[in-house]
């Protein structure tokens, strides 16, 4: 059985985007992260130094996202999970929602987004 710990609202100000605008002026994306572990046995021993830090997640997370531009805000996704999984060994699945506020689109909405899910094996959801 996993645990699932979770970061919300995690700001990044970068440069990903189809349209050069995007790519040269930068614009706002905010983070979502769920993790699991199995938290149990170091939870009953009180034990931090066994867990999985939640500042170091969060700066993988800005990390990731602010490096080289990207198209797709997909594959910013894709490179931030791999990430987490990479540099976090007890994280076992990761769930990475982008929220895009600024997208380029013509028209009034509230969210427009992604979500991926993956798992340390490289299965989705």
């Amino acid at each position: 059985m996993s645990d699932r710990i979770f970061l919300r609202g995690i700001p990044v100000h970068a440069r990903h985007g189809v349209f050069e605008e995007e790519r040269r002026l930068g614009q706002r994306f905010v983070f979502d992260i769920d993790f699991w572990v199995e938290a149990q046995a170091y939870a009953r021993a009180d034990d931090p130094t066994a867990a999985v830090s939640y500042a170091d997640v969060y700066d993988a997370v800005v990390q990731a996202a602010g490096e080289p531009s990207l198209n797709l805000i997909e594959a910013v996704a894709e490179r931030v999970a791999q990430r987490l999984l990479d540099s976090f060994a007890p994280i076992k699945r990761v769930r990475v929602e982008i929220h895009k506020p600024s997208a380029p689109i013509a028209g009034v909405f509230g969210d427009v987004g992604v979500e991926i899910f993956r798992d340390r094996d490289g299965a989705g959801r």
